[in-house]
């Protein structure tokens, strides 16, 4: 039995999460986990009891990359044990965002902060971030990342 964990990121924090919850999965309770780029992560989908998929918020709004992934294999995803985990600098979820993502039919969803660092960002972000008056920093809370991580074994991710 194999979980597929897909990892879409921009700019690494959200893929560095993905990992974090891959590895707990391994190390804690013995799963078999491999994580993919969700343009890589189809040629698993037939080889996997359960999918966590792990996307990144930029700009109030869902990763395009991994949205497109969710889009494109609902069908396939439905058969599956599957888990969506939004990342975001923000300290909650928009609520048309989880209505979105609870859209999926996932066994467990979850909205955990990310990182939101300066150096990796491009002109457009820095600003955006600017007009709304955000923060940077890191947000990511790991001990949360990996509770939610080991529970994801007791609801399918084996």
């Amino acid at each position: 039995m194999t979980t597929l964990v897909v990892a879409s990121s921009q700019h690494g924090s959200t893929r560095e999460i993905a990992e974090r919850i891959a590895q707990v999965l391994r190390v804690n309770k013995g799963v078999t986990t491999v994580v993919e780029h969700p343009k890589d992560a189809p040629k698993w989908l037939a080889t996997v009891d359960a999918v966590v998929v792990a996307l990144p918020i930029y700009r109030d709004a869902l990763d395009k990359t991994g949205k497109a992934f969710l889009d494109a294999h609902r069908a396939e995803l439905a058969d599956k044990s599957l888990f969506i985990l939004a990342s975001g600098a923000a300290p909650s979820i928009n609520p048309r965002l989880q209505a979105t993502i609870d859209s999926y039919g996932a066994r467990d969803t979850a909205y955990l902060r990310g990182a939101l660092t300066e150096e990796k960002l491009g002109f457009l972000d820095k600003l955006s971030i600017k007009l709304v008056k955000g923060q940077y920093g890191d947000f990511r809370n790991w001990e949360a990342i990996e509770a939610w991580g080991k529970s994801l074994s007791d609801r399918g991710a084996h």
